[in-house]
């Protein structure tokens, strides 16, 4: 649990910072793709850390982005193949879906595809995602912008309601912040 969510919320804007920075990256070794990766998941972490404490609003809890999927072909997706996803999804039959901030910090956390988007090894723009339960049926893809906005939209959020509900069933309170 999150205590003092300051510096959580300080980090995700350093690493949105980061973030937006790639896009004008034209060089991408070895180095730089693992410390991409390590931004990438620590501030996806401390995102989620962040609403599980309760320390941002209930609106951003609840903010859903839209995002592409693309479906799984017939072709099964194992331990040993996933790092050949384009052989493995429609990636020709993409369509829309609203998920939310939390669902996409599960899908990168849990995630057994990931793989960042740099067309011709030119700019970062994206990246595409597949956690170990989704990859079975679908592949998303998440635009860097998107992702950008979310750790500065959750590290300039401090909530300036919390109300309290104690649930009699379950002996827990309940959290609600505006």
């Amino acid at each position: 649990m999150i205590s003092d969510s300051v510096p959580w919320k300080q980090e995700c804007l350093k690493i949105a910072a980061k973030l937006a920075k790639r896009y004008n990256q034209k060089k991408w070794s070895e180095r730089s793709l693992f410390t991409l990766e390590k931004e990438v998941f620590l501030g996806l972490f401390a995102l989620r850390k962040l609403m599980e404490s309760n320390k941002v609003t209930d609106a951003i809890k609840n903010t859903k982005v839209e995002l592409a999927i693309y479906p799984a072909n017939d072709k099964p997706i194992t331990l040993l193949n996933q790092h050949k996803f384009p052989e493995l999804y429609d990636l020709y039959a993409g369509q829309k879906e609203s998920i939310s901030y939390w669902d996409i910090c599960n899908q990168f956390i849990h995630s057994s595809i990931f793989a960042p988007f740099v067309p011709a090894g030119k700019s970062l723009v994206g990246f595409y995602i597949a956690s170990d339960r989704a990859k079975k049926k679908k592949l998303y893809y998440i635009q860097l912008k998107v992702l950008v906005e979310m750790l500065e939209s959750v590290g300039n959020n401090y909530p300036k309601h919390i109300e309290l509900t104690f649930n009699e069933k379950t002996k827990e309170y309940k959290v609600s912040s505006a």
